[in-house]
């Protein structure tokens, strides 16, 4: 096992550290909350089926659309516009930008939003990490583990959003080890290895 690395703070005011940028190619004029949907629904598939890309769960009416910063933050999206965070090309509003959500089960979106683990993306393996901060025994089997996106994907979530999300989820755990430890090679979660 081996530490988390730390994100300096304060954090940068002009721009996410590096590495945590983002890609022009995938920005729309199209600015709707179906097009928010459209884009998770394309992007979080697995053989054809939409699923959690935390568990993999799917089925008919068990997946949410899930927002890293959240629908109300209209003030915090434009200060991470103005901080060069996020283009300045992304969509007018949190809730219409694909790349700032995720398919999840009931279950993870719950604890997604109370703050219970965070994603960190790792730029150099390119891969998206679930980090168990809370500690709860029940998210043990996810940490450390790579989760179902592709920063390759056009609509890949912005890596600098997850930084935010990380830095709530720490004020809500303030007696959390700072560093906590993940395994040295990061693999992917059991879900999705067993389908390979």
């Amino acid at each position: 096992m081996a530490p988390l690395s730390t994100l300096a703070l304060p954090l940068p005011l002009h721009g996410p550290p590096s590495g945590y940028g983002w890609s022009d190619g995938a920005l729309s004029a199209l600015s709707t909350t179906t097009a928010f949907y459209a884009g998770l629904e394309q992007r979080d598939q697995f053989l054809g089926e939409c699923r959690c890309v935390i568990c993999g769960y799917y089925g008919s009416g068990s997946l949410e659309h899930c927002h890293i910063i959240m629908e109300s933050e209209s003030d915090t999206w434009n200060d991470l516009k103005d901080r060069r965070w996020i283009p300045g090309q992304a969509k007018a509003a949190p809730r219409h930008e694909p790349r700032n959500g995720m398919l999840m089960c009931k279950t993870h979106h719950a604890q997604f939003d109370s703050y219970a683990f965070f994603i960190r993306f790792f730029p150099d393996i390119r891969k998206f990490v679930f980090i168990n901060y809370s500690g709860h025994r029940y998210l043990q089997q996810f940490h450390g583990k790579a989760i179902a996106l592709d920063i390759k994907d056009k609509y890949a979530p912005f890596p600098s959003l997850f930084i935010i999300h990380e830095m709530r989820i720490r004020g809500f755990h303030p007696f959390q080890p700072v560093v906590p430890t993940v395994p040295d090679d990061i693999c992917w979660q059991d879900w999705n290895l067993d389908h390979v």
